[in-house]
């Protein structure tokens, strides 16, 4: 007979070890990974407007400013604008670039544009404000996901985010579902007053295949 220990490092000398494929990132859900997942870049890569508005120079309102001309338009998807007179302001759109010259934001509903010009309409706002800053989700070359996630829809939007087309995963092991019992008897057959159709072993399947596993078989046996 051999020790606790001895048995010990016997069974985890002999841990199965699964095997790494690389799939598109569009089937992996429900795998897991078996790959450090990078931010290829800052995220966001850029300070990011998050509200519709108009943005400005914290230091014009701490001036006293609450009327501004109108410079320009910073519409998302246009690369980076830059503001000439910081007594000005912008219109910028949720998802565009914070326009250069520029630290403050202001939503539509708490300004009034009429003719050209902006009217900040409450009485208090706080630099940066409504800006979602370069990096600050996560600084380029920081580690997003580790081996050994489990992939949801996600982490597959990350994955697309990133730019990982392809992704390592671990792939299932071979598996086997054992059913047993004297009492069941095939879902065709027509059970006795003591006997019950097999159910429990396809509910398992199902969630197998749910989960991801392939050509999942398994074997009925009697004890």
């Amino acid at each position: 007979m051999v020790s606790v220990a001895e048995a010990s490092s016997i069974i985890f000398a002999n841990l199965f070890r699964p095997s790494i494929k690389t799939i598109p990132f569009q089937e992996a859900v429900n795998k897991v990974l078996a790959e450090n997942i990078m931010a290829d870049r800052d995220f966001p890569p850029f300070d990011r407007v998050s509200m519709d508005g108009i943005a400005i120079q914290h230091s014009s309102w701490v001036k006293g400013r609450r009327d501004f001309i109108v410079e320009g338009l910073q519409p998302a998807g246009v690369s980076r604008k830059s503001m000439v007179n910081e007594e000005h302001c912008f219109e910028v759109m949720t998802g565009a670039v914070l326009p250069e010259n520029t630290d403050t934001v202001i939503r539509y509903e708490d300004i009034d544009i009429k003719n050209g010009i902006a009217s900040i309409t409450i009485d208090k706002i706080v630099k940066g404000q409504n800006i979602h800053g370069q990096g600050k989700d996560a600084p380029s070359r920081s580690v997003l996901l580790e081996p050994g996630v489990l992939l949801s829809p996600a982490e597959v939007a990350l994955l697309a985010a990133v730019g990982k087309h392809t992704v390592q995963v671990f792939d299932f092991p071979p598996a086997a579902i054992v059913a047993s019992g004297d009492e069941l008897v095939e879902v065709e057959a027509m059970p006795q007053p003591h006997q019950i159709r097999r159910s429990n072993t396809y509910a398992i399947q199902a969630a197998m295949k749910v989960l991801g596993w392939e050509g999942t078989a398994f074997h009925l046996v009697d004890d």
